[in-house]
């Protein structure tokens, strides 16, 4: 069955780059955890991405990374916020209030994770280009963000027995494919109980400034630094020793 399933991966492996024709998501990993993880946990585990059983504790697959990487993966997405907060200044939006962001596990918390790790990086990969039409300087900090992005995923996607090269639309690509601004908010959307005041993730005649963009990835950023923030702690606590 495993060997069947690598073949039937291996025949949807893109050679195509980014400019493929838009797929749609065929399964929100987001959506599910958001509107599933507080009413019943159990589910969210039955139709993990996740490789493992659920029993399985992390701190066996790689003893003494696990916890240092997810402290890694948390210090660089607050980082992310501070830099996009300094670089929008007085523009900067306010951190959106969201919902639902503890995890009932530990497998539930690295499947999660890694939805939002690859949500990112194609996150970024839309947004670089509108920043170059825009003729933003902060191109080249959006693109280190994203590849920053990729390397979480890559370890998250590892971690829970994906292939490194899978992608949030659960396809394999030699190429990453761009998100579209809606496709991000279907994803990370019913994460966000408000906006706490600040401005629409999407602007009604769409991204018309450097602004615009960038409080749109900040958005997602709050979003990943919150969630870390919350699970790591719980995960990882000072006294457990990995």
């Amino acid at each position: 069955m495993q060997e069947q399933q690598m073949e039937d991966r291996a025949t949807r492996t893109s050679t195509a780059p980014a400019s493929a024709p838009e797929r749609s998501p065929r399964r929100s990993f987001l959506r599910r955890a958001a509107t599933i993880a507080t009413v019943a946990p159990a589910a969210l585990i039955a139709g993990s991405r996740s490789g493992h059983a659920a029993g399985r504790r992390l701190r066996d697959l790689y003893p003494g990374w696990t916890r240092t990487n997810f402290e890694a993966i948390q210090s660089d997405e607050n980082a992310h916020v501070n830099y996009l907060v300094a670089a929008l200044g007085t523009s900067a939006r306010p951190i959106p209030n969201f919902q639902n962001l503890q995890q009932p596990n530990e497998i539930a918390f690295a499947d999660v994770s890694r939805a939002l790790e690859n949500t990112g990086v194609g996150a970024y990969l839309g947004a670089v280009p509108v920043l170059q039409q825009l003729g933003a300087a902060l191109v080249p900090a959006a693109a280190s963000i994203a590849l920053i992005e990729a390397r979480h995923a890559g370890f998250l996607n590892t971690l829970i027995d994906l292939p490194v090269n899978e992608d949030i639309l659960n396809e394999q690509a030699s190429f990453e494919v761009a998100l579209t601004p809606q496709q991000v908010v279907n994803l990370a959307g019913p994460f966000i109980a408000n906006l706490n005041g600040g401005p629409p993730l999407i602007p009604p005649g769409g991204f018309a400034t450097a602004t615009d963009v960038l409080n749109f990835a900040l958005a997602l950023e709050y979003l990943e630094a919150s969630f870390y923030n919350i699970n790591v702690p719980i995960f990882f606590p000072p006294a457990d020793v990995w």
